[in-house]
């Protein structure tokens, strides 16, 4: 009956009506044999695809065999190695895998029969059937072909082998190797047809730099022609690598160093790093937006920037007032129709040269927006203001408001929480907090001849009751010289002539009302030796031009500006004018801020007021018209890098 039952199944098997799982299910009534070895893991084990095994030939074909009821699980094979990472998403590897399309069966072997009776149903299960369907042929292993961009790849490495036919800086060859290195040297902006979305965004910001006072053509990469081989794009690429990086450098920290001005122009810039730029570019978003943001993002650059988008394209921008004497209200001058086109008054008087109410009144809201004393008079303060920025027969505003953008480049990126400004063609100080003034008063600066330098560094400390130790320079050209006129005249200023240990003399004014220090001076250590001080010569800051110091910042009305300066700084301490005046007195006290803060001494002499208008001062120190010089917007050739122009603009004292 047995024997009957399997030769049943088995041609039922063979004919597919009944599978093989069934015949398993029957309870075995004799003893059974050894199952047959298991076949080898496929590459898609577990899976449900019944894929033919990777390594190992299919064995022969035969009858389906019973499932085994206790068979030992296959060990399953490794995974395979991770793909190499083209543009932060995993792709195929740079070697194709070869592996068999077909597989060739060794021929067929007639099975030896079972040693057990022939009344086993297993045996019978086992045996050929007559009818059986021939197994289809196995499909195609699917094998990850070749990366497309691979053969662009060996050639962005084949030219980063000489990094230094990149770029000639040092610090950009070591980025670009370590960067495409990451990557396999896979691109980033372009692909196999040329220059990729990433690449055409960063190119979009390229065109766009005018609106923040860059040249569109500093950064100007062609497009590969149609067909280009892959070195041609490997080219492209890393151009446009460079141009990111250059781009990235200029909007942050300046086209130039700011040192080839002066040596007294000393600020701390901020250049990016070229392996972040890279790496912050190559996997942003928006490419165009990751770089518009290396632009500076103080509300001054930004107020400029809303004005550049104005004044472009307007000539002449600044048309320039001829010096003479003081212009008084109703009085007649031959330069009156020049004042009336600067200032934009259109309403003409029947006497053309008349200084009638009209522009009268126009004058009094400029001097008001330059900070000058708005009596109407036009003085030699006011012509200065009125003249900033203008050239012969006119010139274009345009590039001053380039050239006050691109000194806030100069800046650190976070200028604090709380820190004080000094704007040198402005005469004044701020003190902000929180983003927000806080404070302002005017100041006395540098006299052309002994400028104030530009820098940023913190505020440490503030000495009550200093004594002046005169500089050499100071004694030496100023001390000695009236020290012969009059022996007297140094004891009556409380200056003392010390003998210092090299044998030579020094002098050191003593603590009093009379120190050229004044009372109190607040200090922030740096290598120009310059600080914030009082001074006991309190009729200078009524002058709308106030530069008159050796270098140093004198401040008006000391004991408000230091309430805030103490009170920044020393925290619930409840500091008072009052409080600091009990200081006063004979001999010198040292008061350590708990909380440093910065101090950053400027220079821009277009500012864009309070009112949203350009206001434009006099260029002092001649600072303006050198960036203008250095970024060849005065009508010149740009001076290459490397080229001082030291001496034509502040001298080092």
């Amino acid at each position: 009956m047995v024997t009957r039952l399997a030769g049943t199944l088995s041609r039922l098997m063979a004919a597919g009506l009944v599978g093989a799982s069934l015949a398993a299910s029957i309870p075995a009534f004799a003893e059974q044999p050894d199952p047959p070895a298991a076949a080898p893991l496929t590459g898609n084990a577990g899976m449900g695809t019944g894929d033919v095994p990777l390594t190992t030939p299919l064995p022969p074909v035969t009858a389906p065999a019973p499932r085994a009821v206790a068979a030992t699980p296959a060990p399953v094979s490794p995974a395979a190695p991770a793909a190499p990472v083209r543009g932060g998403v995993d792709s195929a590897g740079d070697t194709a895998q070869t592996l068999p399309l077909t597989h060739s069966a060794p021929p067929a072997q007639a099975q030896s029969a079972p040693t057990s009776p022939p009344a086993q149903p297993a045996a019978t299960i086992a045996a050929p059937a007559p009818a059986a369907t021939p197994v289809p042929a196995a499909p195609p292993v699917t094998v990850a072909a070749e990366d497309p961009l691979a053969p662009v790849a060996e050639a962005i490495a084949a030219l980063l082998a000489t990094p230094e036919s990149v770029t000639a800086s040092k610090k950009e060859q070591e980025a670009l190797v370590a960067f495409y290195g990451a990557r396999q040297n896979m691109p980033v902006f372009v692909g196999l047809k040329g220059i990729d979305a990433r690449g055409k965004a960063v190119i979009a910001r390229f065109e766009a730099a005018g609106e923040d006072g860059l040249e569109p053509t500093d950064y100007a990469v062609p497009a590969p022609k149609p067909g280009a081989t892959a070195s041609d794009l490997a080219r492209t690429e890393l151009k446009l690598a460079v141009a990111v990086l250059t781009y990235a450098r200029h909007a942050q920290a300046g086209r130039f160093d700011p040192g080839r001005i002066s040596a007294l122009v000393t600020p701390v810039r901020e250049i990016p790093d070229p392996t972040a730029v890279l790496a912050k570019v190559a996997y942003a978003p928006d490419a165009n937006a990751a770089l518009a943001a290396y632009n500076p993002t103080h509300a001054g650059y930004r107020a400029l920037k809303a004005q550049l988008a104005r004044v472009t394209g307007q000539t002449p921008g600044v048309v320039a007032v001829p010096p003479g004497a003081q212009i008084r209200p109703g009085a007649s001058d031959p330069r009156i129709p020049t004042l009336r086109t600067r200032l934009g008054v259109t309403g003409r008087p029947a006497d053309d040269n008349a200084y009638d109410p009209a522009l009268v009144d126009a004058v009094k809201a400029f001097q008001e927006a330059s900070k000058i004393k708005p009596t109407g008079i036009v003085g030699p303060s006011t012509i200065a203001a009125l003249n900033a920025g203008a050239t012969p027969g006119g010139g274009s505003l345009k590039s001053d408001v380039i050239a006050n953008m691109e000194r806030w480049r100069w800046l650190p990126r976070d200028l604090g929480e709380s820190y004080v400004m000094v704007n040198i063609p402005e005469f004044l100080v701020r003190i902000y907090q929180s983003g927000h003034e806080i404070h302002e008063t005017r100041v006395v600066v540098g006299k052309p001849e002994t400028p104030t330098p530009l820098l940023s560094r913190e505020m440490q400390y503030i000495v009550v009751n200093p004594a002046w130790n005169i500089p050499p320079s100071i004694a030496r050209n100023e001390m000695m010289p009236l020290l012969r006129s009059d022996p007297s005249a140094l004891s009556r200023r409380g200056i003392e002539v010390v003998r210092n240990g090299s044998g030579g003399y020094s002098f050191r004014q003593v603590p009093s009302e009379r120190n050229a220090l004044g009372r109190i001076k607040f200090m922030f250590p740096n290598d120009h030796s310059v600080y914030l001080h009082d001074t006991p010569s309190k009729a200078l800051f009524q002058n709308d031009r106030r530069a008159y110091s050796h270098g140093c910042v004198r401040v008006y009305e000391p004991l408000k500006f230091g309430e805030v300066i103490f009170n920044l700084g020393l925290p619930n301490d409840h500091w008072t004018q009052t409080r600091i005046g009990k200081m006063f007195g004979s001999s010198e006290r040292y008061v350590n801020l708990k909380q440093r803060f910065p101090v950053h001494i400027v220079y821009f002499n277009v500012v864009v007021d309070d009112a949203g208008r350009l206001a434009v001062r006099e260029d002092l120190y001649g600072i303006n018209a050198e960036t203008k010089t250095l970024l060849g917007l005065n009508g010149k050739q740009r001076i290459a890098d490397g080229t001082s122009t030291r001496g034509t603009a502040p001298k080092t004292r």
